[in-house]
């Protein structure tokens, strides 16, 4: 009987500091929606830093005539043009 009593008082006592940190909770976003802190640093609106330019390396995009000095033309000397009407 007296586990009985002893978990029904730390069931009740578990409950009644449930409701407590609700209503805690509650009354904490009434107080800082009615009365907001406002602070002067908060007030200035920061401009974020300009962005630098986007530089493109030119060494990366080879030219038109390197990519033709790699072409290899051999394999081209077997195809039937035929095939492709």
């Amino acid at each position: 009987m007296a586990a009985k009593n002893f978990f029904g008082i730390m069931i009740l006592i578990l409950n009644a500091a449930g409701l407590g940190y609700l209503i805690f909770i509650g009354f904490q976003s009434l107080v800082s929606y009615f009365l907001p802190k406002e602070d002067k640093q908060d007030l200035d609106i920061d401009t974020p830093p300009p962005k630098a330019p986007l530089i493109i390396d030119e060494d990366l995009i080879p030219n038109e005539d390197e990519l033709l000095k790699d072409l290899d033309l051999s394999d081209l000397d077997n195809l039937n043009l035929d095939d492709f009407e």
